[in-house]
């Protein structure tokens, strides 16, 4: 046995004599989730496109092209992603070796007829730790979990930023449509007006009739100019989202995308895994699982090795000159006798974090079956609701007409007339709402259920 072997073999020994024995910490899915949904379609064929494609609207999707390209929030979330990474390769790198290089040179100048001095020195230093407890190992590991997790937020944000620019579109189309029913409600009510002033001028009508009309026109009108308004704020809801407020410049049309068809198929818990907040907690307990692991570690012994090979001459002409040269080979064996508690408070941090993140992942597991079922919950909701507003309209519409009629036939009076235009009013912007939320519905279960913007 050679005399580095013997070193290394007795080092390790003394070390491994002192040492603690580190638990055997397991881990496993700490969530226990339902074969079905409550409320889920399990039946039918499941699309493979995304979100996005399927609803197949080009302004949209450049909108949302736009906006994961110039938001300043997915600026954070890259910039966190970015950092993520360079901590994983600091990891990485300390558990290999180090190399330095170092070189001196020093003049001393002599008094009283002493002769000056100089000297030169150069040399190669190079040192390593074994991760003989797997501390270093259990920190990259935490580290590369990290750098996944940092990953998956910034898909997060991607989705989220996606859909809330989906929405705003969807909102400012409303709003088009709101206008739209305002300002045909008060062109409505203007004939109306200029109709009933005819007949007051020939003494067929009542003044009051005139004042009752005239008081719904100016509430039409206000009506219209607060759906104006509207539009521009949504408007620049979205100029914000895709980075390009204020341009002003904005358009979109009043025909609201159809719905695409919605099913869920497969388990839910394969289905929410796809989710990259889901995702994410998990990694982010994993890396805790990790960090414990590497305190714990931190415990036992260190051995770590140093070499250097040095040249020191006072000319540097000869400064590699065998005679001057001398390589150094040091082992060096620490534990940890005495720290006031300082590692054993550090494991315990590790592990109540820890139990924050398994708190945190179980936490949101069981928000988002409830974001889905709550979801499929509304679009039937919505569904049956779109049907019976159509209905409801369609009726209130003849109604209309046939009290226009009776009108002009002096067999019904004003009020009943503009009762019924306002209902009918009433009901076009109901089921534009309508119309809107359960979009709006189709991209939030998209967004609960993990679904890819696009393919």
């Amino acid at each position: 046995m050679n005399k580095l072997t013997l070193i290394m073999t007795s080092a390790t020994a003394l070390l491994a004599a002192c040492a603690t024995p580190s638990s055997n910490l397991d881990f496993s899915d700490p969530v226990d989730t339902p074969d079905t949904w409550t409320l889920g379609e399990m039946d039918g064929a499941q699309s493979d496109t995304g979100w996005l494609e399927a609803i197949d609207d080009a302004t949209l999707t450049g909108l949302v092209e736009r906006a994961l390209t110039a938001n300043p929030d997915l600026d954070l979330a890259r910039g966190r992603l970015n950092r993520a990474r360079a901590v994983l390769r600091q990891s990485r790198a300390a558990q290999g070796p180090s190399l330095n290089a170092t070189a001196q040179g020093s003049l001393s100048e002599g008094f009283d007829g002493r002769a000056d001095t100089t000297s030169y020195s150069a040399g190669l230093n190079a040192s390593w730790e074994a991760d003989l407890w797997g501390r270093l190992s259990a920190q990259t590991q935490a580290s590369d979990f990290s750098a996944q997790e940092a990953e998956e937020d910034f898909r997060a944000a991607q989705h989220l930023i996606a859909a809330n620019t989906a929405q705003a579109y969807f909102q400012l189309i409303e709003a088009n449509q709101l206008a739209q029913v305002e300002q045909s409600n008060l062109e409505s009510l203007e004939e109306t007006l200029g109709f009933v002033s005819i007949q007051f001028e020939r003494g067929l009508r009542s003044s009051e009739d005139i004042a009752l009309i005239r008081a719904d026109v100016e509430t039409a009108r206000a009506s219209l100019d607060l759906a104006e308004q509207t539009k521009r704020n949504a408007a620049r809801a979205i100029e914000i989202l895709i980075g390009e407020f204020p341009s002003s410049s904005l358009v979109a049309g009043d025909m609201m995308p159809t719905r695409p068809a919605q099913s869920l198929i497969g388990q839910p818990a394969n289905i929410l895994m796809q989710r990259p907040d889901l995702s994410s907690a998990k990694l982010g307990l994993l890396a805790e699982h990790a960090r414990s692991k590497s305190a714990r570690a931190d415990l036992l012994p260190r051995l770590a090795i140093d070499a250097s090979f040095n040249g020191a001459n006072s000319s540097i002409e000869d400064l590699f000159n065998p005679s001057a040269l001398a390589a150094n080979f040091v082992i060096n064996g620490t534990q940890a006798l005495f720290d006031g508690g300082a590692r054993r408070a550090r494991i315990d941090a590790a592990d109540a974090d820890r139990e924050i993140a398994l708190a945190t992942y179980q936490a949101l597991v069981l928000d988002a079956f409830n974001d889905v079922e709550t979801e499929l919950d509304r679009g039937r909701v919505l569904d049956r609701r779109e049907a019976f507003l159509e209905r409801a309209l369609a009726e209130a519409e003849d109604a209309l007409q046939l009290s226009r009629l009776r009108y002009e036939l002096g067999e019904s009076d004003l009020l009943n007339v503009l009762s019924i235009q306002q209902r009918v009013a009433s009901l076009q912007a109901d089921l534009a709402r309508t119309r809107r939320a359960a979009l709006e519905q189709y991209v939030s279960l998209a967004l609960a259920t993990g679904q890819p913007i696009s393919t």
